[in-house]
């Protein structure tokens, strides 16, 4: 039997010759070529794992950290989940002034009181909200409580005001 020589066997041959020696090497990226996962694009919304109750603390906390505790302004702050609530009594010196800030990461609402004023629905969206105390009184009640269907962590700092 005699084998018949063609360009197009001898093409075809060239070919499954350089095919079998890629395979034989892994197909190996270059030492060049990013791996894949670094320029794949994320799909879909992120898995509700990944929003921990430590990650959403670590949010609320961030977006109050305007003042460092160790600053002469810095009176005291805190971290709650919005199911336990606020409930504190702030020891601060009579007629001064005091800026009172609040952020919730999570779903829902939490109603913030100061003092004896109207609760104001602050949504659990990450934004802080604050208000300014003029004249506090010695001891400042400041209370959070979440309204019905509300989960995440609450922070809340307590910084004096210049006069």
């Amino acid at each position: 039997m005699t084998a018949l020589r063609t360009p197009l066997t001898a093409a075809v041959g060239l070919a499954l010759a350089s095919l079998l020696a890629t395979g034989c090497t892994g197909g190996a990226p270059s030492a060049d070529a990013p791996p894949p996962s670094a320029t794949a694009e994320p799909t879909g919304p992120p898995s509700p794992r990944a929003d921990t109750e430590h990650d959403r603390g670590e949010r609320a906390q961030a977006a109050l950290s305007t003042v460092s505790p160790d600053d002469p302004e810095f009176v005291e702050s805190g971290l709650e989940r919005v199911g336990d609530g606020v409930h504190t009594r702030s020891p601060l010196t009579a007629g001064k002034a005091y800026r009172i800030s609040v952020a919730c990461v999570g779903t829902g609402h939490v109603k913030v009181a100061v003092a004896d004023g109207a609760p104001r629905s602050v949504p659990c969206d990450g934004v802080p909200v604050g208000r300014r105390v003029e004249h506090a009184p010695p001891r400042l009640p400041i209370d959070v409580t979440e309204a019905p269907g509300a989960t995440g962590m609450v922070a809340w700092q307590v910084v004096s005001l210049p006069s």
